[in-house]
């Protein structure tokens, strides 16, 4: 039965894995029925009609076992369609539909897995990466023995799907009657989105091979994005420099060039943390200092002083985060940081 073509196939791209042919093994049984489930869920559009999915069905049926089941559904099809009394009363077939032929296959090659097997197995289902075939698959394996009602099976279900494909369902419109329903919007949605994450991918690659930055500039560009990422002010001001008049007054004043205060210098100013001893000294070189002994303090304004309070605690981030960077990401962000300190003349 394997080798026989399926009726119905409309030439409609295929989607996911077809299931692999099935022997009549009873452990594989419940398996089988779930990739089978899955693959018809998501070629729905190519085989659309009841003949073409169950011909699709009976194909992949092989082996002594498998393939004699198979032929004795046909055998049983053929003679209730030539039964002159049965022409008149259709639902005395012994089967018409996939769903009959289905719930036929599952009591004759019914799985010895015990309820507490299937409960655990829904219970802790999980969508890993992309795969929504291998999730749908345990509840379809699962999900009857289990013995959970709709309700409980779908909300497994929700609790199982990665949050944004999970809100993405919730927001779909009219509101799904079932499980079934709920189940392939899932699916639909997640093919929508792998459809658009490979074109997606696609146009980024022929962009960046077209406009790609030399190695240097990517790595500057990663050092100074690790610098600035979580939580560091991107339009960072820069105070303006020190005239030559308003250094000598400071200096005179003995005051911090970074927040105008008397009592310490810049590379003493307690806002601002040191890295190391070692490390300050070769960032921050020592000056001279010099205190005019009838110098009075330069005259600061409280909005000076606000502005300059805010670029310390913002410089200070900055230096916090570079400590937690390594390697050459380290040194990147560092020579960045410097050349910031030498705009606000620190």
């Amino acid at each position: 039965m394997a080798d026989t073509p399926p009726i119905g196939s409309n030439g409609t791209s295929e989607r996911g894995r077809k299931p692999d042919p099935f022997n009549g093994e009873r452990s594989e049984a419940k398996r089988w029925l779930a990739q089978f489930n899955n693959y018809l869920r998501m070629n729905q559009g190519r085989y659309p009609t009841e003949e073409s999915q169950v011909s699709l069905f009976l194909s992949f049926f092989t082996g002594e076992k498998g393939g004699d089941w198979a032929t004795q559904r046909l055998t049983e099809r053929d003679a209730d369609e030539e039964d002159e009394e049965l022409k008149a009363t259709p639902d005395q077939r012994r089967w018409i539909t996939l769903k009959e032929i289905r719930d036929r296959f599952k009591r004759d090659f019914k799985p010895l897995a015990s309820e507490d097997v299937a409960r655990t197995k829904i219970k802790f289902a999980r969508m890993r990466g992309t795969d929504i075939s291998g999730y749908n698959s345990i509840f379809d394996t699962y999900g009857e023995e289990s013995e959970f009602g709709e309700a409980a099976l779908l909300e497994f279900y929700q609790d199982g799907l990665p949050p944004k494909l999970r809100e993405a369902v919730g927001r779909t419109y009219p509101k799904w009657k079932d499980f079934d329903q709920y189940q392939e919007r899932a699916v639909e949605l997640h093919l929508e989105w792998l459809k658009e994450r490979e074109r997606q991918g696609r146009w980024k690659t022929t962009s960046t091979s077209k406009n790609s930055p030399g190695p240097s500039q990517g790595r500057t560009v990663a050092s100074v994005n690790a610098l600035m990422g979580s939580g560091a002010n991107s339009s960072f001001n820069l105070p303006p420099k020190l005239t030559p008049d308003e250094r000598d007054r400071l200096r005179k004043a003995g005051a911090c060039f970074a927040c105008r205060q008397t009592g310490h210098m810049s590379n003493e100013c307690p806002t601002f943390p040191r890295t190391s001893s070692q490390n300050t000294s070769r960032t921050f070189p020592p000056r001279t200092i010099r205190t005019a002994e009838t110098a009075s303090p330069p005259p600061v304004t409280v909005a000076q002083a606000s502005s300059s309070r805010n670029t310390i605690k913002e410089i200070s981030d900055m230096v916090n985060r570079v400590k937690g960077l390594e390697g050459e990401e380290k040194e990147q962000a560092t020579v960045y940081l410097k050349d910031i300190m030498s705009k606000l003349d620190f």
